[in-house]
């Protein structure tokens, strides 16, 4: 655990708890801090970060929360610095960082030059789906609709007599 200080209300809501740290630590470190943990290059109870209460954690949980913790730290006080990062999360083997990567994009604004959001409208966790599509600007009626839609296309190229 660092020898940083502690938040005073460790218990407060996350994006209160991601603005003291930012008061208290700057912007530019608590960013770069979040997209360490995010990256899994920081841990929980890496020395040379603040204490992961500021973003709501808890030391010694399994190592995907430190990640997702890094994540949702980027959605209260993002955008981040190094895009790049969170979109790689994209990939991360955990839905909840999946999940969170998502919400920091939508939130953010950012950018997805490789398509790895609309992938994701067919992840195994159905709550990263359905972040993927809100992430796109669906709603859950025009979800069903395309849906609806790709299924009455791919009818009509059956043949008459395949039918």
């Amino acid at each position: 655990m660092s020898s940083a200080p502690y938040p005073a209300t460790p218990h407060a809501l996350p994006k209160d708890l991601a603005a003291a740290a930012v008061d208290l630590f700057g912007r530019e470190r608590v960013v770069a801090w979040c997209e360490e943990l995010l990256a899994g290059r920081a841990a929980d109870d890496d020395e040379d970060w603040p204490d992961i209460a500021w973003l709501g954690g808890t030391v010694g949980w399994i190592d995907y929360w430190a990640r997702t913790w890094g994540a949702r730290g980027l959605l209260h006080i993002g955008p981040p610095d190094r895009p790049e990062i969170v979109l790689a999360a994209l990939d991360d083997p955990a839905w909840r960082v999946r999940e969170m990567s998502l919400k920091v994009i939508r939130r953010h604004g950012l950018d997805d030059p490789r398509g790895r959001i609309g992938r994701l409208v067919e992840d195994p966790s159905e709550r990263v789906r359905v972040q993927a599509w809100t992430t796109l600007g669906c709603t859950p009626d025009a979800r069903d609709a395309w849906a609806a839609g790709f299924h009455a296309a791919s009818h009509e190229h059956v043949g008459a007599g395949e039918r």
